[in-house]
């Protein structure tokens, strides 16, 4: 199961690497989770209540994912200078991983990624005020995942394991099957400004009081 839930976790945050080329903004989407395989009902229980909130200005990033009980993983990539931190607070207690966008990008292509089938339909459903479209994307395996896109906002997805360069847009919803356990990620809330004050805080890189470095092969021998 923890390798179950630590590749969802993966999955959900390879999201927000796709969001730089966004001018500024913030996109607080919740996180819905249940299971068809038995096996995952107690996962189901630890996720309920998980939140994602996207801070973007310019170049910077900043992600926060709140699963449940289980963990808090934020996220903090610095456009320009490529530096990107990892902060998590959870059983291990709390850890801040320092790394690059080169080395975050260069593991991402070594990853064996199945090719994936991308269909365009032309429903259409309103997600937090933006006109979203379907896309179904299917594996070889025939596990299909669902994504609501906006053409309205501008990402680079060129070199995400996630995002498809064939889904022309920014997800707002997207459903992903992780052997039986089912999160649906739906953005609820859109701010198109972020505050000077809170940008200095958000788009940082320093080792945040009470975290403990580590260093990204430490955290591999881990199993994470």
């Amino acid at each position: 199961m923890k390798k179950i839930l630590l590749s969802a976790l993966l999955t959900i945050c390879s999201i927000t690497l796709t969001i730089a080329q966004l001018n500024e903004g913030h996109v607080k989407f919740e996180i819905e989770v249940s299971a068809t395989n038995p096996e995952m009902e107690m996962a189901v229980g630890m996720m309920q209540g998980s939140t994602m909130n996207l801070f973007f200005a310019d170049q910077d990033l900043h992600s926060e994912l709140n699963m449940g009980t289980m963990m808090t993983v934020s996220t903090i990539v610095l456009g320009k200078s490529g530096d990107v931190m990892i902060l998590m607070n959870g059983m291990m207690g709390k850890k801040a991983i320092p790394t690059t966008l080169d080395e975050v990008l260069e593991n991402t292509k070594s990853k064996e990624v199945s090719p994936m089938d991308v269909e365009l339909l032309d429903e259409t459903k309103d997600i937090a005020g933006y006109s979203c479209k379907k896309a179904i994307l299917t594996n070889e395996d025939g596990d299909e995942m669902v994504t609501w896109y906006t053409a309205d906002i501008k990402v680079n997805t060129q070199g995400q394991s996630y995002h498809n360069e064939n889904v022309p847009g920014f997800p707002l919803q997207f459903t992903q099957n992780a052997n039986g356990l089912i999160m649906t990620i739906t953005a609820i809330e859109i701010e198109e400004s972020i505050s000077k004050k809170d940008k200095k805080e958000l788009f940082s890189s320093k080792v945040p009081d009470g975290y403990t470095e580590m260093s990204p092969e430490a955290l591999n021998k881990m199993g994470m």
